[in-house]
């Protein structure tokens, strides 16, 4: 759980480097460049997904209170001693804020709270990515409760990050590129034939070779213009485990940029695996 939490909080924090980039503004600290992309490029739209979603919901919610662990070693915390109430209570403040944001929001449901929810939870974000980033190393020995409070966040974490990286990327889940036996005619179609959705032309870069009868796509992002066929669902998201389990481990699902009429979309497709 925190290897994956991991890989999701560097994907995040390469889209906020990209977006600072981009921003033509004075330079802004990490939590405040986060709370920034958010409120700004999510939308209204994006907002209300947010706010009235279980993810947000089961992270303000989550007990005990997630702690911030750079709190605890600077009031000296030893991972063999018990905890002092009151530092408890120090080291969960930035919990405590998005409990009170987020019930307040509840209560009123109106924008200036709305937009301090979203500013309390990319906060405690931030702390959950610190904590996880540090292990469990301390002065003292190794902290094993940590290990477990970590694996615990996360499960809870995870949901949330996923549901920001779709909000972010415009719902790459239910977006997936084909360009071999998946697509409408071809043998393999029946697979996906059964979930509601649309197709649309468009074209991804990289490489398709076959290996004993079978497509495989390596991708480039400077490689060939490849046509494939997008399929676009809303409800494809809840397919993706009987999916992956049906093209098997020599492939492996990525998200990669895909140019449509319109275009350019960040969608799903399957890989060749090289691991």
């Amino acid at each position: 759980m925190v290897e994956v939490s991991r890989s999701l909080f560097d994907a995040l924090n390469k889209i906020q480097t990209e977006w600072v980039l981009q921003q033509n503004s004075q330079t802004i600290g990490e939590i405040k460049a986060f709370q920034t992309m958010i409120l700004k490029e999510v939308g209204n739209e994006g907002h209300t997904t947010f706010l009235k979603s279980d993810e947000i919901k089961n992270l303000a919610l989550f007990q005990p209170p997630i702690m911030n662990h750079d709190t605890l070693r600077r009031h000296r915390y030893r991972p063999d001693q018990e905890l002092d109430p009151q530092l408890v209570k120090k080291a969960s403040e930035e919990h405590q804020r998005l409990v009170n944001a987020y019930t307040t929001y509840l209560s009123l449901m109106n924008q200036e709270n709305a937009e301090r929810v979203i500013k309390r939870a990319a906060e405690l974000l931030y702390i959950v990515r610190s904590n996880i980033a540090h292990g469990e190393k301390t002065p003292y020995g190794p902290d094993l409760k940590k290990k477990e409070r970590d694996e615990e966040v996360c499960k809870v974490v995870m949901p949330l990050q996923r549901l920001l990286l779709n909000v972010l990327l415009d719902y790459p889940d239910r977006q997936l590129a084909v360009y071999g036996t998946l697509a409408p005619g071809n043998m393999n179609h029946k697979a996906i034939s059964d979930i509601q959705g649309d197709w649309e032309d468009c074209t991804v870069n990289g490489h398709v070779y076959e290996i004993n009868g079978l497509p495989f796509f390596d991708w480039q992002p400077r490689g060939h213009s490849i046509k494939a066929q997008l399929f676009i669902s809303d409800i494809l998201s809840s397919s993706w485990e009987r999916l992956d389990q049906f093209e098997g481990s020599k492939y492996k699902r990525i998200l990669i940029p895909v140019t449509k009429s319109n275009g350019i979309c960040i969608a799903n497709i399957y890989a060749a695996n090289h691991h």
